[in-house]
């Protein structure tokens, strides 16, 4: 099969520019130069004739994001304004939330590629997306969202939890989660062990029961406070090193982990890093957020991820990870160098420069260094997915996106 080629000219990082061509049939990069004046490009070896060219123009490379605590079903992006409650109990949020899915006129499916179309056109390539599940709805979300996985496959990297938002015990979710875990879903979910199940060891041993039965992984969602929190994850690493799912367990939020002292904190980061579970956040600024700095150095893999993005939680999210990451780091106050870069490991799964080989999705921003990409989070000015261009103020339906975020 004749190549299809994109090449896109001065691309700035490491203080440098250079040319990338990407071949569009595998989406892969096969050749990065340090860029030349016009003269030479027009004279080098690449039939440049046939190549579909792009002028970056010195516009700075930040690396593909990854989303890694997103809900695509939950969403209001697209939909009438719709007013919301103060946060007073969870079973009232869950009932309120509920009632507002229930009452909107599109489905799971058509409201996820609306977030999903505007995630790839701020560069997010991958994301871990939560789903619900319970016995009313039944797989009713899972089946439209698994629809979209294979629509999307080869432009975004989907990973989905079959989640049991109304607790997994609370809702006799057991028996419907088996069903999601056969039709496709690749992580166990879960909720409060205690503030919602009300029983901790049984929520989680129901977990692990379901992960081992499946080969599926874990992600707990834990708002459980202070040291009913840390309990709940010290019993989760436990159940993770029986298991031996290393590196296949996580625990999204952790917020008891501000709430208790760092010596607390420290001692169970060390456990958590021996027994790799990681952390998600969303940098939370209206919750208590754990010490991320403290984690990372202790060993445990963290990651971010979105979260709330305009649903009956919160009015407030747009998806743009790189937004997130910046949040995190003003929040955590990491101003040198070093923290600045630390925070694109937390937002992407790619290194923070490309190499041959890699696939060719990545964004474009004017930025001095990657440093201040971070710090400013500036527009993107083009995204490309597989080499295509799919996203950014380049892009020709950018004004699409921008509608559909508001």
């Amino acid at each position: 099969m004749e190549k299809q080629l994109t090449i896109i000219k001065n691309v700035k990082w490491a203080d440098d520019l250079f040319n990338l061509t990407i071949d569009q049939t595998t989406g892969t990069i096969i050749s990065i130069e340090t860029a030349a004046t016009d003269a030479e490009f027009a004279s080098g070896g690449t039939n440049h004739k046939e190549a579909n060219v792009f002028e970056a123009g010195g516009l700075h490379y930040v690396p593909p994001m990854a989303d890694m605590h997103i809900h695509l079903d939950k969403h209001f992006l697209g939909e009438p304004w719709k007013t919301l409650q103060p946060f007073v109990t969870l079973p009232g949020q869950l009932e309120f939330e509920k009632r507002m899915l229930g009452e909107l006129p599109t489905g799971a499916g058509e409201r996820a590629k609306r977030l999903l179309d505007l995630m790839l056109s701020q560069g997010t390539a991958k994301i871990r997306t939560h789903v619900d599940v319970d016995p009313q709805i039944g797989l009713s979300h899972l089946e439209e969202i698994l629809e979209v996985r294979e629509l999307y496959r080869g432009r975004m990297d989907m990973e989905i939890v079959a989640f049991p938002q109304q607790g997994l015990l609370r809702s006799e979710s057991a028996a419907v989660m088996r069903q999601a875990l056969r039709a496709g879903a690749d992580y166990v979910g879960g909720v409060d062990p205690a503030g919602l199940d009300r029983r901790v060891d049984a929520s989680l041993e129901a977990m692990f029961e379901l992960g081992a039965e499946f080969a599926a992984g874990i992600d707990l969602h834990l708002h459980d406070p202070d040291h009913l929190g840390t309990y709940t994850i010290d019993r989760f690493a436990d159940l993770t090193e029986r298991a031996g799912m290393s590196g296949r367990t996580a625990v999204s939020h952790a917020y008891c982990f501000g709430q208790v002292s760092e010596a607390e904190v420290r001692s169970l980061a060390e456990k958590l890093c021996a027994n790799g579970v990681s952390i998600m956040t969303s940098a939370p600024i209206d919750r208590p957020m754990p010490p991320i700095k403290l984690l990372l150095e202790a060993g445990v893999a963290v990651h971010v991820g979105s979260d709330n993005i305009l649903d009956s939680w919160s009015p407030f999210g747009n998806g743009d990870m790189l937004s997130r990451g910046s949040r995190l780091a003003e929040a955590s106050g990491w101003v040198e160098d070093h923290w600045l870069l630390e925070t694109y490991k937390l937002i992407s799964n790619a290194p923070l420069t490309p190499k041959v080989g890699d696939r060719g999705d990545f964004s474009l921003v004017h930025a001095l260094n990657a440093m201040h990409a971070l710090a400013a989070a500036p527009p993107r000015e083009a995204v490309f997915s597989g080499g295509e261009l799919v996203g950014g103020r380049a892009f020709p339906t950018s004004r699409q996106m921008a509608e559909i975020h508001s």
